[in-house]
């Protein structure tokens, strides 16, 4: 990933040029575009992945390079999954960054003739089964300025996350290259820093999704799941700060707040219905009711039993 593949939300043809769909045209969809260059150079395929120009070379090797439509509709994102950076990539097809953007205006199998981009292409390896094969990218969520995570989901609703990181290079490639989750920063903390300065509240729950999910409010979450939230970091960044912790109600979620109540004990704390999640409980009720409840949230406190935890969500 870099910054070229990040999200905004402006509208999707705003800064497109406008073409009207006559023959010898190219598509206006750059990621379309990317592929059909892809295609009309030889290149193989295997699922959702091709062969990546920047390395498949000669030899057996697996489809490593995905191609994908930002969620701003402002252009393409391109990840090879080898490890080839994306102006590695862009190099080999004799593109710049700005065509991520703006395709050029020429079709692609003129564009591969004329910059003589046709060529053998190595066979594939047959590829093994992958739990992932059928996840599509759903959204990318930065921990500080050199990990991020990718969040993926199959059509019945089960998910998978993916960490990339910044190398020596300032390349984007998999893994966290030996960086702990307890040890990343929380997610959005500047966004958290400045609203404490500013006396405002911050929500902590479970998730970015939850996160990203109540607009209007200022909201962070940790790189771990329920089981591992980073009581050093919380209590760092939060102490002092009027937090309002909104669990996910489920076993898990409430053994977390338990957890989260023993590091943050100055935290209140609003719990849902039964199964409800933060994004949940702010889809039901809206965001002026959301805010009337965590105005109204009271401060947590360990008596024994997670009884006490009663929900505020009428």
């Amino acid at each position: 990933m870099t910054d070229t593949e990040a999200r905004t939300t402006t509208s999707p043809t705003s800064q497109l040029p406008v073409q009207r769909t006559v023959p010898g045209m190219p598509t206006s969809s750059p990621d379309e575009w990317l592929g059909q260059v892809l295609a009309e150079m030889g290149c193989r395929r295997t699922g959702r992945k091709w062969q990546c120009p920047a390395h498949s070379h000669t030899g057996l090797h697996s489809a490593a390079l995905a191609i994908g439509r930002r969620d701003d509709g402002r252009g393409a994102w391109l990840h090879c999954h080898a490890g080839c950076s994306v102006t590695a990539v862009l190099r080999a097809l004799g593109l710049r960054p700005n065509h991520l953007r703006r395709p050029p205006r020429i079709t692609p199998s003129r564009y591969v003739h004329l910059r003589r981009l046709r060529r053998e292409w190595p066979e594939l390896r047959a590829a093994a089964h992958s739990d992932t094969a059928s996840y599509r990218h759903e959204a990318w969520h930065l921990y500080g300025p050199d990990h991020a995570k990718q969040r993926m989901r199959r059509a019945d609703g089960s998910k998978t996350m993916r960490w990339e990181s910044r190398n020596a290079r300032g390349e984007w490639v998999p893994g966290l290259l030996g960086t702990r989750e307890v040890d990343l920063p929380l997610y959005r903390e500047d966004e958290v820093r400045m609203a404490a300065a500013a006396g405002e509240s911050v929500v902590l729950c479970e998730s970015e999704s939850s996160c990203d999910a109540l607009h209007g409010v200022y909201a962070t979450t940790w790189a771990g799941g329920a089981g591992s939230p980073p009581v050093e970091t919380l209590t760092r960044v939060l102490e002092g700060t009027d937090v309002v912790i909104v669990p996910d109600h489920d076993d898990p979620g409430l053994a977390c707040l338990d957890r989260l109540v023993a590091a943050l004990p100055h935290a209140r704390v609003l719990v849902g219905e039964p199964g409800e999640d933060a994004k949940d409980l702010y889809d039901r009720v809206g965001l002026d009711r959301f805010l009337e409840q965590l105005a109204s949230a009271s401060t947590a406190e360990l008596r024994g039993g997670r009884e006490d935890f009663r929900s505020h969500a009428g």
